[in-house]
């Protein structure tokens, strides 16, 4: 019984017609994600895909995944990883991506692209590990693991609680600019002045969509963005 009541909405939709349209994000990653790189078959790298303090057995397996919709959708495999053995039990009943149940606070992240033959070349990295973010930016070797986009949650809106936040943003855009990468949308949140993420990209997609290339923006705006360019 309780797996009849688990379905994932996404499922009783024709995958033609949502190709383009998916949601399953807090702020929009897949949908962005989607449009700017507009590929099947890609390759994601997901640390911290799980529901974070939300319990795994009873929410919808998709809630808040940046990569399910487009392994669902647009075909792409990946690494998902998350500390929480009940999240990643309860994706391998939907997922077909590779599902690594470790702590990152624990184990090297390099470690783990190596052990599951990460391809060098990605083209998506959601980055969102909460409280082990600080030590996995610092381990995760982008001399080696390379890119085409990026969403790294930074919390600067938490700095007036936790004034190490303010750290994580520095240093985070510190080593992604010094890497190559370009802030294609720089401090996005749900809400104006409510800073939460960086989202980067490659230079070949940066020049392509450099004209749209903005700070301090709400979801919605950079929805409304992508939709004009």
């Amino acid at each position: 019984m309780q797996k009849e009541k688990r379905v994932i909405w996404a499922d009783t939709y024709d995958k033609d017609d949502i190709k383009y349209s998916f949601d399953f994000s807090q702020f929009s990653q897949d949908w962005v994600i989607n449009r700017i790189l507009d590929i099947d078959e890609g390759f994601f790298l997901d640390i911290g895909a799980g529901v974070s303090d939300l319990n795994a057995e009873e929410v919808i397996i998709s809630c808040m995944s940046n990569t399910y919709g487009l392994e669902r959708f647009r075909d792409w495999n990946g690494i998902a990883i998350d500390y929480d053995d009940v999240y990643i039990r309860e994706a391998n009943k939907f997922r077909s991506c590779t599902l690594v149940c470790e702590d990152l606070m624990k184990t090297n992240i390099n470690e783990i692209l190596k052990q599951h033959d990460a391809p060098q070349k990605m083209d998506y990295l959601s980055f969102d590990v909460d409280a082990a973010q600080e030590k996995v930016l610092e381990d995760l070797d982008l001399s080696t693991y390379s890119f085409r986009a990026i969403t790294f949650e930074h919390n600067l809106h938490l700095s007036f609680q936790d004034d190490n936040w303010k750290k994580v943003h520095r240093d985070s855009r510190d080593k992604f600019i010094s890497s190559g990468y370009k802030i294609l949308f720089g401090n996005v949140g749900l809400h104006p002045n409510q800073p939460v993420e960086d989202w980067y990209v490659d230079q070949e997609t940066f020049d392509k969509y450099e004209k749209i290339s903005s700070e301090n923006l709400t979801r919605d705006q950079i929805i409304g963005k992508i939709l004009r360019a």
